[in-house]
């Protein structure tokens, strides 16, 4: 039988422990934290949110929902899983005490190796099947493995000392944007149709995919000219960025469009609040993101938004939290029976809705000269607070007994 709880259980552990790292950087602008290097924990934070909460969350709902039943069980998948997870815990430890050096470089670089034999695996796996969920799918791992060049490209940059040039950035910039908007997205969105179109009579149209997909692929080419027009400054670039923003928000649109029809609806009417206020927060949050894009086309709001760091990080977090985990949570609540979740669904929510809506005013603030917001620090910790919170009741809820129905 699939190990599917167990791995659940890792991704939440991970998913608590990256929390956990986030409050304490909140912490650390209230008092000092002499055993603590920011920089080196900030590291920690990201990788194990990203590679350890979010990747490994998905790897156990991509595996359960695509990979055929007889392969789940696999060997391959069980023992792929297991040395990934021994990679993050690596992470998890070198990355707070010595930041960016060797221990966790080569944590990192045996993580990366891993998701291209989890990419190749899983391809095999898959090949064939034209359902609209694993076309999507396909495209997904094909961002997984195009992000991986900017890993590499930022060794060969590092390597040739050139890690104060721009760069050094657009590497960095290069992965993160095909890792958030390309495989991460493209991955809940896949997991999300396969979910909906099995519970309803709804069967996505081919030809709906193909535009989606298209459409999205280029768009996500051509927002990347975004970060190069903050580092060129070259006209075009801004010009291939505004196209691309445009592009990226008629798709998005497009397809939920296409998906608000009357049994996908009502069945989602059906669901127990706290699922749909998840799936709402989610759907919501990947239309906030693309009309922050499509603002970013004006060049003071673009000029700012890499100048800000509370812009980048309520950016960052709309992405991972609003968008991914929230549909990533929805997923996993309606699919099984040993995580219901409760009223700490609306414990994380608040968590997210209130951190970000702080981050974003402390950033106009900014922006506008009125300076900082009074007790602006204090405030943040405590509306963090319920994050680690809730994702921990949520683990515990994974250690108890399921009566049966």
């Amino acid at each position: 039988m699939m190990p599917i709880k167990f791995w659940i259980k890792v991704a939440f552990f991970n998913f608590t422990v990256a929390a956990l790292m986030g409050l304490t950087l909140r912490a650390n602008f209230i008092w000092e934290i002499p055993w603590m290097d920011f920089r080196f924990l900030l590291h920690g934070h990201s990788h194990i949110a990203m590679l350890g909460w979010i990747y490994m969350a998905l790897y156990a709902l991509i595996i359960n929902a695509f990979v055929p039943e007889e392969k789940q069980n696999s060997r391959f998948y069980r023992r792929l899983y297991s040395f990934t997870q021994l990679s993050v815990i690596g992470m998890m430890i070198a990355f707070p005490i010595q930041g960016y050096a060797a221990i966790s470089i080569t944590f990192s670089t045996i993580n990366l190796i891993l998701s291209y034999v989890f990419a190749f695996g899983l391809w095999k796996d898959i090949r064939g099947n034209q359902q609209a969920s694993y076309k999507v799918l396909r495209v997904s791992i094909l961002s997984l493995i195009i992000s991986s060049i900017g890993l590499w490209a930022m060794a060969m940059v590092m390597a040739f000392k050139l890690n104060h040039t721009e760069l050094y950035n657009l590497v960095i910039q290069f992965y993160l944007h095909f890792q958030f908007n390309a495989w991460f997205i493209l991955a809940v969105i896949a997991l999300l149709i396969k979910y909906l179109s099995k519970k309803t009579t709804f069967q996505a149209n081919p030809r709906t995919i193909n535009i989606f997909l298209i459409s999205y692929s280029l768009a996500i080419l051509l927002t990347f000219f975004h970060v190069m027009f903050w580092a060129y400054k070259a006209e075009y670039m801004g010009i291939l960025n505004s196209l691309g923003v445009v592009l990226q928000m008629a798709s998005i649109v497009y397809l939920i469009s296409k998906f608000s029809n009357k049994p996908i609806i009502q069945f989602i009417s059906q669901n127990k609040l706290n699922s749909k206020s998840l799936l709402v927060v989610g759907l919501f949050s990947i239309l906030l993101k693309v009309l922050i894009q499509v603002l970013l086309v004006i060049p003071d709001v673009a000029a700012i938004s890499t100048q800000l760091r509370h812009f980048m990080i309520a950016y960052i977090h709309l992405i991972n939290l609003g968008v991914i985990t929230c549909i990533i949570l929805y997923i996993f609540n309606q699919l099984f029976s040993f995580l219901k979740l409760g009223w700490e669904t609306y414990l994380f929510l608040f968590g997210i809705v209130s951190t970000e809506l702080f981050l974003f005013i402390q950033g106009l603030f900014y922006w506008q000269n009125w300076g900082e917001i009074p007790a602006y620090s204090y405030f943040m910790f405590i509306l963090s607070i319920p994050l680690p919170l809730s994702i921990g009741l949520m683990f515990m809820n994974l250690f108890k007994k399921v009566n049966p129905s």
